[in-house]
């Protein structure tokens, strides 16, 4: 497929502009210029490269630059798996932003890895990230620039590991999908959800009969009732954790009629022992549905 960019002609135009204050005139003269619809919003959105001149896809990302810092690249790291690798190297090449790229990481980057828990495909840990993820490109010292920030900066990026059972069978495929044979959605289609979720938020502040709303209200009253019930709890903070990376939305229900757990085990502190669960039809469970 053919790639448009701008002549050089163009880029000497316009190179002395700000993007994103961009007065009247520069902005009859951007329409003028640059043809190409995509290579328009781009550079309104994000700017030029000061590498190669061309507009960025994102506003410290450079796709055409930055695949080739990774492809260069290539020759010094290998996951000892050669369909990991291509999957790895094609994300990088066609990353259009940061978050998107996907990079192997050595074990000994690394540190205070500790167990977390064991299931039927893997065993989570949790660990420090000495080095952070890939932000963007230092075009002074030629190199990637690192982040630690998530929510907040960190001094030691926490991350959660997964050791794969088998793992040295994986294939692409299984890669693509998850543990029930369900694809995994796209970067683009989980972004757009997300996108979503942030708007239903947003225009919930100005809609009482929204049921995002609605929801959340019901997660105060509980956490309300939680915290000033009997139970032997003095401070402020909720007796369950979240994952500051999930987007939740759940409903408080009452079952009732549950079988027996088929899961439990006499050695409650052995933390090898694991068993399935055995699969529960919930359209057979008294559900009321006034709590």
């Amino acid at each position: 497929m053919e790639e448009f960019k701008l002549s050089d002609d163009v880029f000497e135009k316009i190179k002395d502009f700000n993007y994103w204050n961009l007065t009247n005139k520069q902005e009859f003269l951007i329409d003028k210029l640059i043809l190409n619809e995509e290579l328009k919003e781009r550079y309104k959105s994000n700017g030029l490269c000061e590498d190669c001149k061309q507009p960025k896809t994102d506003r410290k990302w450079c796709k055409s630059c930055n695949s080739k810092h990774f492809q260069q690249n290539f020759k010094n790291w290998t996951s000892g798996n050669n369909e990991i690798d291509k999957l790895i190297q094609k994300a990088q090449l066609n990353a259009k932003e940061n978050l998107k790229i996907l990079e192997w990481i050595e074990y000994d980057r690394f540190e205070n890895v500790e167990y977390l828990a064991k299931g039927g495909f893997g065993t989570i840990y949790k660990a420090i990230w000495k080095d952070g993820y890939i932000s963007e490109w230092d075009f002074e010292n030629n190199q990637w620039i690192r982040s630690k920030y998530y929510a907040e900066n960190y001094k030691n990026f926490p991350v959660v590991l997964k050791c794969l059972h088998n793992s040295q069978d994986i294939t692409v495929d299984f890669l693509r999908e998850d543990y029930v044979g369900q694809q995994i959605p796209k970067a683009q289609e989980l972004y757009k959800l997300v996108d979503n979720l942030y708007d239903e938020l947003y225009n919930s502040n100005y809609d009482d009969d929204s049921e995002i709303k609605k929801q959340a209200e019901e997660a105060v009253k509980f956490n309300e009732k939680f915290t000033s019930s009997s139970l032997p709890y003095n401070g402020t903070t909720l007796l369950y954790t979240t994952n500051p990376q999930a987007v939740y939305t759940s409903r408080l229900l009452d079952f009732k009629n549950l079988p027996e757990p088929k899961n439990a085990v006499d050695d409650k502190d052995d933390d090898n022992s694991f068993e399935y669960l055995e699969a529960i039809d919930f359209t057979k469970l008294n559900l009321d549905k006034n709590s």
